[in-house]
């Protein structure tokens, strides 16, 4: 019976250091799966009206704008807004606005981000979603995308990217 015990004991230790040794590994492994990998998917261009101030909140009216790439282009409809929320030294980023492409298909964007202050310059990046009926454009509602700003004299600009 002793010697029954004193096995199950060294079994168990066995299985504990083992065990131990593997979460320290998994615990210290740094290194990614697989690489990110994204591809262009378009421009976008819109026209911002003044900001109305609402004290934390400042809306900015979406009144029209384009998007081009690869596989679609068209006009943004006027009546989106972007409410601005200043949070503990950022600014966070709610968009809601309409595509339309140039074959007539209706294509609801929001899209939510953060302007960040750095000594780099700004760090404006947007996390886009699509919403459309169109069969053309329904691999829109089935993809992440990311945005980034860029600098487009009297516009507020990104480059959207599909990861793939």
């Amino acid at each position: 019976m002793v010697e029954h015990i004193r096995k199950i004991r060294v079994i168990t230790s066995f299985f504990v250091v083992v065990g131990l040794s593997g979460a320290t590994h998994m615990a210290t492994a740094q290194s990614p799966a697989s690489d990110l990998e994204s591809q262009f998917a378009f421009e976008l261009l819109l026209d911002v009206d003044s900001q109305l101030d609402a004290g934390h909140t400042s809306i900015a009216p979406v009144t029209g704008g384009t998007f081009s790439g690869p596989r679609m282009r068209g006009t943004v409809h006027d009546g989106g807004a972007d409410w601005i929320t200043q949070v503990s030294g950022h600014s966070s980023l709610d968009v809601r606005i309409t595509l339309e492409t140039d074959d007539g298909a209706i294509i609801y964007m929001t899209y939510k981000g953060m302007v960040v202050p750095g000594d780099s310059g700004l760090y404006w990046r947007v996390t886009p979603s699509f919403t459309t009926s169109s069969e053309e454009y329904d691999w829109l509602n089935h993809r992440v995308f990311v945005g980034k700003s860029k600098q487009v004299e009297g516009k507020v600009a990104y480059d959207i990217f599909e990861i793939l």
